[in-house]
């Protein structure tokens, strides 16, 4: 129920607010990063799924074609979630997966949009969302690693624990 709760709300704040920000280039990608933390703490198979229905509900609100931005979510969180994290957390490692995977991200996001014919994607646009959007990404990341950390803790994101 927890996570379902940080779920919505990341969803809310990243189109009410983040969205809205006046920040050059794209705006920051909470969802991405939220996606990930669940990855990294759950491994594979559950971020694979956390990113599929995020980037879902994500696509409902979105002015391009449904589907696109869950087959985005649902590659990243399959490749942070094979990242061996181990007991011993690191922030830095965090970090750098954040990065690695909001680059592979934005990349899926532009290559499929390229090929469903996106007119809004081309080589400047893509260039001014990697530069912004992969150090936004890390920027968030100390304030939703510990967060989606907390939740799983409580152990609220296992879906056959009840």
């Amino acid at each position: 129920m927890l996570g379902a709760v940080v779920l919505v709300g990341a969803l809310l704040t990243q189109w009410a607010a983040l969205s809205r920000l006046p920040l050059p280039g794209s705006p920051p990608d909470l969802l991405l990063v939220l996606v990930v933390a669940f990855a990294l703490v759950a491994g594979p198979a559950p971020g694979t799924l956390g990113g599929f229905v995020t980037g879902l509900l994500v696509d409902l609100g979105a002015d391009h074609q449904l589907g696109r931005t869950a087959l985005t979510y649902t590659l990243v969180g399959y490749l942070a979630g094979r990242v061996q994290y181990g007991p011993r957390r690191s922030i830095l490692r965090s970090l750098l997966v954040v990065a690695a995977t909001a680059a592979v991200g934005v990349s899926a996001s532009a290559l499929v949009g390229l090929l469903l014919g996106d007119p809004r994607i081309d080589l400047p646009a893509y260039r001014q969302s990697m530069l912004s959007t992969v150090p936004y990404c890390v920027l968030l990341t100390p304030l939703v690693v510990p967060v989606v950390g907390f939740v799983a803790r409580r152990g609220d994101l296992d879906p056959l624990r009840r």
